[in-house]
């Protein structure tokens, strides 16, 4: 009976494996299990035959879990901001110097001290001399007096000549003294310097260099005047002027400034002393006082003849006179060093 069942068993498989089939493996293989065990029953040997493993799922790929981020953050290098450049894609030149006080507005470069003593000296002597030349002139050469020898007239013309020059000499020396110097941005200028066309120029001009100068008559507001930075010719370093400096390569070559230079010296080196001694010796602060006005009249007046202290510099061909005694100038001059040009022989020219 065994070996019926048997038998049977494998005549059905190989009936079950020879019929075509379009359905799936697994379940062929669940519904063959199914009637064979309802028609026969088969032994657990026979039975493990028929047994077919359900088929395995595909394994899915869970996300890999995001890594722990670090503590220490890494420093990601920025890149640089490139710089600015013109349409035509060259580098923009930095700002110069010019640029600079351009876009801060009027600057003032240079102030001139107090010249009332100056002025008021050179015009007393110069109406003295001229009041002198008429009445000589009038009272002797014209109408000599009777029983006067016939050269004197003569010899009074050629002195009236002199005394009129030596008028001529202090009133004229009042006139062209720097009183400031300031620099004026193109684009607050109202005007513009002679000669000169907006559009001529490529790059067009930052700053201006305006001069205000003093007339020859009193009571007159200073003429101001707009040039050029290369038409201001400086036959001397200001920095070394003002600083008291005595290379001689870069100051003026006469012997007036090389001495008013030296008095400038010896005067910073006062400085210390003469506190002191104000410090000490307060009820003798009025004769000082006193003392120190009088020197400045004196100085004024003395001024008016010998013409100390003062410097020859070119505007556009012509000369003007700069006070380097003392006054005021930006960053001790040396912003007029950078700004103008320095031509130790442009009086000679």
């Amino acid at each position: 009976m065994a070996s019926l069942s048997t038998h049977l068993g494998s005549r059905l498989l190989l009936l079950v494996q020879q019929a075509p089939c379009r359905c799936t493996s697994a379940s062929v293989s669940s519904s063959s299990q199914t009637t064979l065990s309802r028609v026969v029953r088969l032994p657990p040997s026979t039975r493990r035959l028929f047994q077919t493993t359900p088929p395995r799922r595909a394994a899915v790929s869970k996300p890999a879990a995001p890594l722990p981020k670090s503590k220490t953050k890494t420093a990601t290098p920025k890149p640089k901001p490139a710089a600015s450049s013109p349409a035509g894609g060259l580098p923009r030149a930095p700002p110069s110097y010019a640029d600079q006080l351009a876009a801060k507005g009027r600057t003032l470069l240079y102030e001139a001290p107090s010249h009332l003593w100056f002025r008021v000296a050179s015009f007393t002597s110069g109406a003295f001399c001229v009041s002198y030349t008429v009445y000589q002139y009038w009272s002797v050469y014209l109408h000599p007096p009777e029983g006067l020898y016939s050269w004197v007239p003569h010899a009074f013309g050629i002195i009236c000549l002199f005394m009129g020059s030596m008028g001529a000499y202090f009133v004229l020396g009042t006139r062209r003294i720097v009183r400031t110097i300031e620099a004026v941005p193109a684009a607050l200028a109202r005007t513009h310097p002679k000669g000169y066309l907006p559009g001529s120029r490529h790059p067009p001009i930052p700053l201006y260099i305006e001069v205000a100068s003093s007339r020859v008559l009193p009571f007159l507001p200073p003429r101001r005047q707009l040039y050029l930075p290369e038409d201001v010719l400086m036959p001397f370093r200001m920095q070394g002027v003002l600083s008291g400096q005595t290379n001689a390569g870069q100051l003026a070559q006469s012997a007036g400034l090389k001495a008013q230079i030296a008095q400038r010296a010896e005067k910073q080196a006062r400085i210390k002393a003469r506190q002191e001694e104000l410090a000490n010796h307060r009820m003798t602060v009025p004769f000082r006082d006193m003392g120190k006005a009088l020197k400045v009249i004196y100085q004024g007046v003395t001024r008016a003849f010998n013409r100390d202290g003062f410097a020859k510099m070119k505007l556009k061909g012509q000369e003007y006179k700069i006070d380097v005694s003392s006054g005021w100038a930006l960053d001790d001059g040396r912003a007029m060093d950078r700004l103008l040009l320095l031509r130790p022989n442009a009086m000679r020219s």
